[in-house]
């Protein structure tokens, strides 16, 4: 069976596949500075939400942040490894 076109899209622009080349290519060092930045690029969707709401988030829009966030991050992660040229 084949895949849909918006299935292959999704997969391409916002799969792991990303990840698995910066794991393979045993650069400790890199690998570790992306781990930062993506928790600190979450402090920062936090911090945004706190200044603009006031008090910390309830539930749902905490994972809401971070859907959003983990998406973002994975869409540069596939652009830098995967798909640039």
């Amino acid at each position: 069976m084949q895949k849909s076109h918006s299935m292959g899209f999704i997969q391409k622009w916002f799969g792991f596949s990303g990840w698995k080349e910066l794991s393979t290519s045993k650069r400790i060092g890199v690998q570790i500075l992306y781990r930062i930045i993506f928790l600190a690029g979450l402090a920062v969707g936090l911090i945004i939400h706190t200044m603009i709401f006031g008090g910390d988030p309830p539930l749902a829009p905490l994972f809401g942040i971070l859907l959003v966030w983990f998406l973002m991050f994975q869409f540069f992660i596939n652009l830098i490894f995967v798909n640039s040229s």
